[in-house]
């Protein structure tokens, strides 16, 4: 027997050799156009007696559209579990099939999971034709035309329509698999205009597909809604979930980057609460990504002018074992410059004369020619002093310094700002 594209692709690319549906909790037999898979015994056929024991039952059947969504599933948990490569597979197993879906019997769409495999197909990137084809050849029951439609709006990216026909479709008594990806839709659509609707969305789509892409989305999305409405404990926990769970997923940069957007945010009232929160938060992961989101908070905080998070962001970095000399330097040029308005203008210059400017991102050189800037601007305003008036001076001349560091600061990141 032929083995089946999905299964093969799977093996081959992900390096998985056989993929059992036991260890992925889905059936890894998706198959294509041209190949078959294997059939349920048939039933036994009347006056066959006389026949071969084998002939009563069917050897192979045609792949159905849920033999595709299976391994699709299989293929978006292994992204969430950190496996880049399945990205790219998911989507040549998406083009391939669009064509099989399209011309498939309409008999096919009477099997109920084959309806909803056509709903988690068009959800999942495949081609919105096969649904434009089951609504315009009247496949399927009156009833299911507000999914249809309103599935189609969202791909098509009419997101008000599709709030409108989503909002009135029946998730109770779903299959669990769809209802969880129609309510992390509809957290998706409602979650700039209406985030108190969108928030208890996301917390059934995780909780109707633990452990699945769907759940990683969730959590993804919805720890930086429940932050802004003000529940800051609650938006740890599932910041804590999430790198507990899916920290190797190959989304998980979207959001550290999301994370670190809520913690400066935060950091603006209570820097040192804040950074004690962070860092019970982010206790568990490796200390090089540990270190990368201190920094990626320190920059943060230094361009929005939250300098004394910034300034102890980058210390909790410094402070982690083994940074490596290109991350040392961006911790040092954080902290220098967070401090220039409590240093000495030659200690601060001997820290960034030390920092190898070739081993800084073009927007890290920015910050440290902006550093450099500042203290020359400081040097300025106390040549300026009248020499009885030198032991005063730094203190009068630190507000006015500060405010033209955080403005210098701030217009040389302007990449960076949220």
């Amino acid at each position: 027997m032929k083995t089946v594209l999905g299964v093969a692709l799977c093996a081959l690319i992900l390096g998985s050799g056989a993929l059992r549906a036991e260890e992925s909790g889905h059936d890894a037999t998706a198959a294509s156009s041209g190949h078959e898979v294997a059939a349920e015994p048939a039933a036994s056929v009347p006056g066959a007696e006389g026949e071969e024991a084998g002939a009563a039952w069917a050897k192979t059947r045609t792949p159905m559209p849920f033999d595709v969504m299976r391994s699709v599933q299989f293929l978006q948990d292994q992204v969430a579990r950190g496996n880049d490569r399945a990205i790219r597979v998911q989507a040549l197993i998406l083009r391939r099939f669009g064509r099989t879906f399209l011309e498939a019997d309409p008999a096919v769409w009477q099997d109920p999971r084959n309806f909803r495999a056509a709903v988690l197909f068009a959800l999942s990137g495949g081609t919105p034709e096969v649904l434009q084809r089951l609504m315009r050849e009247k496949l399927l029951d009156e009833a299911q035309t507000p999914l249809l439609e309103g599935t189609l709006a969202y791909v098509s990216n009419d997101l008000e329509k599709a709030r409108k026909r989503l909002s009135g479709v029946e998730l109770e008594g779903m299959e669990p698999v769809l209802a969880a990806q129609l309510s992390l839709v509809l957290g998706q659509i409602n979650q700039v205009d209406h985030p108190e609707v969108a928030i208890p969305h996301l917390d059934r789509a995780r909780l109707l597909a633990p452990g699945t892409l769907i759940e990683e989305a969730s959590l993804r999305l919805g720890a930086t809604l429940v932050d802004d409405s003000g529940d800051h404990g609650r938006a740890d926990q599932l910041a804590r979930r999430y790198f507990d769970r899916f920290a190797n997923s190959a989304y998980a940069g979207n959001f550290e980057a999301r994370f670190t957007a809520m913690v400066t945010s935060r950091a603006a009232e209570k820097a040192d609460e804040t950074l004690a929160d962070m860092s019970d938060i982010i206790a568990s992961l490796p200390d090089p990504r540990r270190q990368t989101l201190y920094l990626a908070a320190s920059r943060r905080s230094l361009v929005e002018g939250n300098l004394h998070f910034a300034q102890a962001a980058a210390d909790a970095a410094l402070a982690i074992p083994g940074l490596g000399d290109a991350d040392r330097d961006r911790a040092e040029l954080y902290e220098t410059a967070s401090a220039l308005g409590s240093l000495k203008t030659a200690d601060a210059r001997r820290t960034l004369d030390a920092i190898d400017r070739t081993r800084l991102h073009p927007e890290d050189v920015k910050l440290l020619d902006a550093a450099y800037s500042v203290l020359d601007s400081i040097d300025a305003t106390l040549a300026e002093m009248p020499a009885d008036a030198e032991s005063a001076a730094p203190a009068e001349a630190v507000p006015a310094v500060l405010a033209r560091a955080e403005a210098a600061l701030a217009q040389s990141s302007q990449v960076l700002k949220p």
